[in-house]
């Protein structure tokens, strides 16, 4: 079976290592390239970023091809240092994330920005983009973006600022996005997908993008590196002044592309449950970039892919598989609401219980101890705060187990043994009902579990390195050992 191979159709030498690298994406969608123009007129020198171009099938447009040759002829500097053609075949869906991972890989700045690559930008974007990180280098920036639905703007004709904000805008006003006003809901208020921007080796501590099969297609975007890159202690930062801007184009808002589990409103519910519980690694991690992350030498982008993403491993995301996986999404949901309600239900009392019993047990040290706090009102106060604490506490807990079984559904693994006891245990055989997904063995004695070659998740939130080294002594294989965390 062939292996994948990228094309590196133009690369500029650069003496100096840029301070920031602009990631920009194409799946073959792209009729306008013009955010190539804005880029090139930027207020800092052009040596101080980089414009990098990711085409994720094999297309090498001859726009960018004419907008080479037209900077060498007149001497200016090339509108992309680097143009990459990852040839991913046709019948493979796009996965925003995989380039996302080939940016950051490739990428020569220090600063890498993931953002909106037909859209406009001012002369003052990259400088503001710097003077930010010169402020506080321990952030995760973004930039709102502006947009206009009016459509005599298509196909794109170069309208200007005051054009995009004037009529057929719809969410600008008293020099902001509306977004920005809103601390209501500002997931959703916000545009989380148009421009990211990181410092390059915090996005490497992090593993970079999460390739999980949820993020194919439309259901995706920088913002759930977002939320771990601020689980692991960066602040998340919106730019107020700095803005991108958007002309409408058909299939603005995706068409007929796969889209993996959402909240209804288009924001990933994966990475949702990524912000709630502090995961900080992604579920599933790019391999060039966990070499990275692990001080490990990485191969030049054309030699990596190949080595990475054989055609065989791309096979879940292929347009059949993904079609299949869109329509069982899809099935109507009173086919399973009656066996999901009890699942639900179950999980409730689970959860109940063990709130329960860790209030009392709370209660019982402290009469043990006799160290009561005085007053009535204090008494209630802290007894409310901790039944409050422990009840999120297991609450993240059941969205830990959804993760798993989500994370050992992408690797194909048609069952998995449980190494634990106790309530945990509880969790997983319920959640496993609601995926339809096989656990083989359930034991407590990590002996009972030797000869058994499949996945062992370890059925506990504390003492993981213990019993890791328990699972081990078994015979288990490192590899098929899964944590919760």
């Amino acid at each position: 079976m062939r292996k994948l191979r990228m094309k590196i159709p133009f690369q500029n030498d650069v003496k100096n290592a840029p301070k920031v690298s602009i990631v920009l994406l194409d799946w073959s969608c792209r009729e306008s390239f013009h955010a190539l123009k804005y880029l090139a007129e930027q207020t800092v020198s052009r040596e101080q970023y980089e414009v990098i171009w990711i085409e994720y099938y094999g297309r090498q447009s001859p726009e960018i091809r004419s907008a080479l040759e037209a900077a060498q002829k007149v001497g200016k500097p090339p509108p992309v240092d680097q143009w990459i053609v990852m040839d991913i075949p046709e019948n493979i869906y796009y996965h925003k994330h995989l380039m996302f991972n080939a940016g950051i890989v490739a990428s020569r700045g220090g600063i890498v920005v993931i953002c909106d690559s037909d859209a406009i930008v001012k002369p003052s974007f990259v400088e503001n983009i710097l003077k930010t990180f010169e402020a506080d280098p321990h952030i995760v920036l973004h930039l709102d973006e502006i947009r206009n639905v009016n459509r005599k703007f298509y196909p794109f004709n170069n309208p200007s600022i005051e054009d995009l904000i004037g009529n057929g805008c719809i969410n600008f006003s008293h020099g902001k996005t509306s977004g920005l006003f809103d601390h209501d809901d500002p997931l959703h208020a916000r545009n989380y997908g148009a421009c990211m921007c990181a410092r390059r080796k915090d996005l490497i501590a992090i593993g970079g993008a999460d390739e999980h099969i949820d993020y194919l297609g439309h259901i995706c975007g920088p913002y759930e590196m977002t939320f771990r890159l601020v689980n692991a202690g960066k602040q998340e930062v919106w730019h107020q002044k700095e803005f991108l801007y958007h002309a409408w184009h058909p299939g603005t808002d995706g068409h007929k592309n796969y889209m993996g589990p959402h909240d209804g409103r288009n924001m990933s519910t994966t990475a949702l449950i990524a912000r709630k519980t502090g995961r900080i690694l992604p579920l599933l991690e790019n391999r060039a970039i966990r070499a990275l992350r692990l001080n490990e030498k990485v191969d030049a982008p054309d030699v990596w892919l190949a080595q990475v993403f054989p055609e065989a491993g791309m096979l879940p995301w292929n347009r059949e598989n993904a079609d299949k996986l869109q329509k069982d999404a899809s099935l109507p949901p009173s086919k399973y609401s009656a066996q999901r309600f009890w699942i639900m239900a179950r999980l409730l009392m689970i959860v109940l219980a063990m709130t329960a019993r860790q209030v009392l047990f709370k209660s019982k040290v402290h009469s043990e101890n006799r160290v009561m706090p005085k007053g009535l009102l204090t008494k209630a106060k802290l007894t409310f705060a901790f039944i409050r604490r422990m009840w999120r506490n297991n609450i993240l807990a059941v969205l830990a187990c959804l993760q798993i079984f989500l994370y050992l559904k992408t690797e194909c693994a048609p069952e998995a043994a449980v190494y634990g006891s106790g309530d945990i245990v509880k969790i997983l055989k319920t959640v496993s009902e609601r995926f339809l997904f096989k656990l083989a063995n359930i034991e407590s004695d990590p002996e009972k579990l030797r000869g058994y070659d499949g996945r062992v998740i370890i059925a506990s939130f504390v003492g993981l390195c213990e019993k890791e080294q328990q699972l081990k002594s078994a015979g288990i294989d490192a590899k098929n050992i899964v944590r919760l965390l």
